[in-house]
């Protein structure tokens, strides 16, 4: 039912979405989408879930064991190399992400917490990077955490509009190589 919410959001917008079209699409009840997820927000909630955990394995399955910040970069590599895969759900994540703003204070605080658990990864890999003696330009890595991973995700909102749009195209492999180059930069010198 998640790929059947999804092909529904990516033609009808994560506003269009009904039960009942989900459940169309997904070739059941729709008391069966209802008795499984209760109503949208859930659905939704479920949708943006599945997302981060495929990102999560396919990120786990192509880092290998590196650490602090060659581990950050190869989450930037990964992040961005699914934006302009054909298959990326990249649309339906920021979607998901947006929709937030919109919702009661529960959805919100739903996506706020995975926000949250993005961050606390990319603090976990700039903390790494310090136990190694780096020092970075901002001793608050939360903060730093907090740019990079909003930096990611205002990057991937502006590639899906334009996709959506069909205008400018970004340069994927040139905006992760100034992402990378960012985080290179916010390393003070020895």
């Amino acid at each position: 039912m998640i790929n059947a919410a999804m092909t529904v959001m990516r033609a009808k917008g994560v506003g269009g979405m009904t039960i009942a079209e989900v459940a169309e699409t997904a070739g059941v009840s729709k008391g069966l989408v209802v008795h499984l997820y209760g109503n949208k927000q859930a659905l939704q909630l479920a949708v943006l879930t599945e997302l981060r955990t495929d990102f999560a394995k396919r990120f786990q399955q192509a880092e290998g064991h590196t650490v602090g910040l060659e581990r950050l970069r190869s989450f930037i590599r990964a992040h961005f190399g699914s934006l302009s895969k054909p298959d990326s759900n990249t649309q339906v994540f920021s979607a998901l992400l947006s929709e937030a703003i919109f919702q009661d204070q529960e959805f919100a605080a739903d996506v706020a917490s995975m926000n949250d658990a993005t961050i606390a990864f990319v603090r976990e890999c700039l903390e790494a990077e310090q136990s190694r003696g780096t020092r970075f330009i901002e001793s608050d890595l939360d903060s730093l955490a907090t740019f990079i991973v909003a930096s990611m995700r205002g990057i991937a909102q502006v590639f899906s509009i334009n996709a959506t749009a069909k205008t400018k195209t970004l340069d994927t492999q040139k905006v992760m190589h100034l992402c990378e180059t960012m985080v290179d930069r916010m390393v003070v010198s020895a």
